[in-house]
């Protein structure tokens, strides 16, 4: 009998022991990573209150999927909820676009990220956003449009087309850490023979932290060139290339980047009349609509010692629809601070009064009484005929904030505006 009871409590012993050897084996499977293998879904608990079906959405593997048909169409009030202060700051769904769930990731415990993609017109850009378990928006970033395209520039020879292309990838390296990685090709493809031969590449990385917190910062950018580039024509299609990559960079910063608009502002000044409509273009949509507010006071902080480039887009598209004037007006309403608010009522009536005297230059008043312009004139109109932009004008108006700063008010005499100007 006492054989019997060893022999039972041996065979115990053992099964205890293997399944405590199982579990063992199991949570040290470095298969089984925060990442790759989610076992509870409560992090992504406001996703699911929401109604999206998330679970195919996981991303999985190290890199973040390229956008495809299987992407998750999001309902206005998805949208609504998820897209707020990442496309802008007060996202409202078009008619004429969608946005799709690409993916999600789960980065700590704390820390969601999202991918999305919005589809306009003939365009499809990338976002990527990180959110709190609650959902509420922690940090966000553009990551590029049409991850991957190949597109047709024109014919070489009667055999040979010459063809570009681009592709961006972001690709984990850790739990946390990420790189997005932007790659431009000239191909030549000899439709004959079905032979592709790369004459020109260039890529540009970022490398990025998600903080625990979940701000996305950047902790390194590379890349290189090989070849000879030739798809722009023209003299000076070298430089328009290399300050449009700058813009391109730029627009893929994270919002919470506490440097991007001082290189924003740097860029502007560098930025000609062949370069200036592509440059307000993207500052207004990818930095200016998600955070109007960041950017209107960046601006006004550093109006007494900054080229105040940033003033271009900004004067641009406030004459530039009513829909786009509405949102300039709505974000300086929304400043809390009245000497601000004053500031840009001075600015707009500016911009408004500009816009005048750009279109009746003609029969206005813009000479002194000698019959000639003023040197301040003139250096505004040359400004416009170089430019054919109005919103260059105000780099010209230094002496406007400092008398502001000085004396409480604006620095142009009511004798001074546009359309009636004296020297």
């Amino acid at each position: 009998m006492k054989h019997i009871l060893l022999i039972i409590t041996a065979i115990l012993t053992l099964c205890i022991s293997c399944k405590g050897k199982g579990s063992v084996s199991v949570s040290n499977d470095p298969s089984h990573d925060s990442i790759a293998a989610i076992d509870d879904n409560r992090s992504f608990e406001f996703l699911k209150k929401l109604g999206i079906e998330y679970e195919s959405l996981i991303a999985k593997d190290d890199s973040l999927p390229a956008p495809s048909d299987r992407d998750f169409l999001l309902t206005t009030p998805e949208q609504c909820s998820l897209l707020r202060g990442v496309i802008t700051s007060d996202f409202t769904p078009s008619d004429t676009a969608s946005a799709y769930l690409v993916s999600v990731r789960q980065i700590n415990d704390n820390v969601i990220l999202c991918q999305y993609k919005y589809l306009f017109s003939d365009a499809e850009d990338v976002y990527i956003a990180t959110y709190d378990t609650d959902g509420h928006l922690i940090d966000a970033m553009f990551a590029g449009n049409d991850w991957d395209k190949s597109e047709f520039a024109y014919d070489l020879t009667d055999s040979t087309e010459f063809v570009s292309v681009n592709h961006t990838l972001v690709y984990f390296i850790g739990d946390h850490e990420f790189t997005h990685n932007h790659e431009y090709k000239e191909i030549e493809h000899n439709v004959n023979t079905d032979k592709d031969t790369t004459t020109y590449s260039q890529m540009a990385s970022m490398t990025c932290n998600i903080e625990p917190n979940g701000k996305i910062d950047i902790t390194m950018e590379d890349g290189y060139e090989d070849g000879v580039f030739r798809l722009w024509r023209g003299s000076d299609s070298k430089v328009e290339w290399k300050l449009m990559n700058d813009m391109l960079s730029l627009t893929r910063y994270p919002y919470s980047d506490k440097h991007v608009l001082d290189r924003w502002d740097d860029l502007g000044n560098r930025v000609d009349a062949a370069s200036v409509e592509s440059f307000d273009y993207h500052f207004f949509k990818y930095v200016f609509l998600p955070q109007p507010e960041k950017v209107l006071k960046w601006v006004y902080d550093n109006r007494d010692y900054k080229s105040l480039s940033l003033t271009m887009p900004l004067g641009f598209y406030y004459r530039y629809t009513p829909q786009s004037r509405k949102i300039i007006d709505e974000a300086i309403a929304r400043l809390d601070n009245p000497a601000m608010q004053a500031y840009y009522k001075e600015m707009t009536e500016l911009w408004v009064s500009n816009d005048l005297y750009y279109e009746k230059s003609n029969s206005c008043d813009v000479r002194d009484r000698g019959g000639q312009l003023s040197p301040f004139t003139e250096l505004l109109f040359m400004r416009f005929l170089i430019t054919e932009r109005l919103g260059t004008t105000i780099r010209s108006f230094s002496s406007y904030h400092k008398r502001y700063k000085e004396n409480g008010q604006s620095g142009l005499g009511q004798s001074q505006r546009f359309c009636g100007f004296t020297s």
